[in-house]
């Protein structure tokens, strides 16, 4: 079976899963990382803004590198410690990427640090053959619908917080079934000693998404040959601070997912609902999709759609379909090329903004 975790999270999970060295020993020190590469072009592309298909190149070349450096022990009482850095491969506004710690044994594991909350890092995503393309929160994308509404691609495994400072919980594994829990102070990261003079922050910046509370569970199970991977989460900003007297609403997102595989087939749906995305104002979006996946010898084939749900500040209702053909081909244990043939077609309501393309991919994922 292909990994069914979203790129980022598996990768962290992959560092997690290294065997720790020997107390006596001391710390280790372990160096793994990411190549990720595509090149794509947008085909049979229109939209009816004036001029706007002139204006783009017709194609692109795209990188997404990441190293991590990851130190790990496990104590005579069998208490496994450890510290996992994530730096971007590439200059970058957020050059470390993640930053935490963690402390594992029979109770679960505890993380302290900037790494992705509870919700998005139980998150299953719709099924792709690909671990860069896919209809739902691909890794690479090559529309250009963003230019006429929310954005080129479609998402159900995004959060509140991204990777701010936190402390997570995950609970030990009862029967397939998991949970875990973070909290977020509010949605900053590389969080030092004094900000602006102030050792515990100020809490009335503009936007900010504060109190932030996460909460998922999954559960997976194998029935005779059947895999069975179901759960979701929940996240809130209880606080969500503004410049002014006026209170905001409550940030939340809601997600959920199930995926059933037998005999090379995964076949599975995703879903996201985010409330309140803006600070004075009820707008809410949602996104959801089916995909499939068959998997044989090194070869893996996909076809996966979403549809995007947006409503915007002056009354518009936008709407966001995805497919996307996918596969891939092994080439060795961490390499393999993928490939992608997909359609995107945004409608804007009522505004009268069209946006239609097919869009082709080639790439390589190297993991070490």
């Amino acid at each position: 079976m292909k990994r069914w975790l979203l790129g980022t999270s598996a990768l962290a999970a992959v560092g997690l899963s290294a065997a720790g060295a020997g107390a006596d020993d001391g710390i280790k020190l372990q160096i793994g990382g990411r190549y990720l590469a595509a090149a794509g072009a947008v085909l049979n592309e229109h939209s009816n803004v004036f001029g706007f298909d002139d204006r783009e190149r017709d194609y692109v070349f795209k990188q997404d590198v990441e190293v991590y450096f990851l130190g790990e022990t496990t104590l005579a009482n069998g208490l496994t410690v450890g510290a996992r850095v994530e730096l971007e491969g590439q200059t970058s506004a957020d050059q470390i990427d993640a930053v935490f710690a963690y402390f594992s044994g029979g109770f679960g594991e505890l993380r302290f640090g900037d790494t992705f909350e509870a919700l998005a890092q139980f998150c299953y995503t719709v099924p792709s053959a690909s671990s860069i393309f896919g209809a739902d929160s691909p890794l690479f994308s090559f529309s250009n619908a963003g230019a006429f509404g929310y954005s080129g691609t479609n998402g159900t495994c995004y959060g509140i917080d991204d990777k701010s400072t936190k402390v997570v919980y995950f609970s030990p594994a009862f029967g397939g079934f998991q949970f875990a829990a973070s909290f977020t102070p509010d949605n900053t990261e590389d969080t030092r000693n004094f900000v602006d003079h102030i050792g515990t922050r100020f809490d009335n910046g503009a936007g900010q998404l504060s109190e932030n509370l996460s909460v998922a569970a999954t559960y997976q199970h194998d029935f005779n040959g059947i895999a069975i991977a179901a759960g979701g989460g929940f996240s809130e900003a209880f606080d969500r601070e503004t410049a002014s007297a006026f209170e905001a609403n409550d940030r939340r997102e809601y997600n959920a997912y199930l995926r059933v595989g037998y005999g090379g087939f995964t076949v599975g749906g995703a879903f996201s609902r985010r409330d309140n995305i803006a600070d004075f104002e009820d707008l809410d979006d949602q996104v959801y999709g089916l995909g499939v996946t068959y998997d044989w010898s090194r070869y893996s084939i996909g076809l996966g759609w979403t549809r995007g749900a947006y409503e915007a500040a002056d009354h518009r209702h936008d709407d966001y379909d995805v497919v996307a053909l996918t596969g891939s081909f092994t080439l060795a244990p961490g390499i393999s090329l993928d490939g992608l043939l997909g359609y995107g077609d945004y409608n804007a309501r009522p505004a009268f903004r069209d946006y239609k393309a097919l869009e082709v991919g080639l790439g390589t994922a190297i993991t070490f």
